[in-house]
């Protein structure tokens, strides 16, 4: 199995959300910056994207399993304290939030964060395959998968 860098899921999302409309006012940060990993505007309305991403555990990691737990917890601590809950027409309309995983997290995710509370906080998920795939899951797709399991 291909180990994914953070930087490969940020550049592979990037890609994915300029192919679907979304490129204007582009922010991305490298890995040793502070601040949202991906911030970019729609080119047609003002509507924005923040999504922070990570990346699979080196080859020496040790436990794996646990720095997938531990970057997942991560992830949506860094994007929970970036929303924004101000504007008179509600936060759902001018943030969508994000975060963004190696495919490698898929059954972390579906078991860890529950449909409810992703949209609650108009959260997303998107996951990057080896090939470099996008799969984008909002919260109707989380609870489709979990209801499966």
């Amino acid at each position: 199995m291909k180990l994914l860098t953070e930087k490969f899921v940020q550049d592979n999302i990037i890609e994915y959300l300029f192919r679907k409309g979304w490129s204007r006012n582009l922010r991305s940060r490298n890995t040793d910056e502070h601040g949202v990993d991906i911030k970019v505007r729609n080119n047609n309305f003002a509507r924005y994207w923040l999504i922070e991403c990570k990346g699979d555990a080196s080859k020496t990691a040790k436990y794996p399993r646990s720095h997938r737990e531990v970057c997942f917890n991560l992830a949506l601590g860094q994007i929970i304290t970036r929303m924004k809950s101000d504007g008179k027409r509600g936060y759902k309309y001018g943030y969508k939030y994000g975060v963004g995983f190696p495919a490698s997290f898929e059954d972390l995710v579906v078991r860890r964060l529950p449909s409810n509370v992703a949209d609650k906080l108009n959260l997303y998920v998107f996951l990057v395959d080896g090939k470099g795939k996008v799969a984008l899951y909002d919260w109707k797709m989380l609870r489709v998968l979990q209801s499966s399991k």
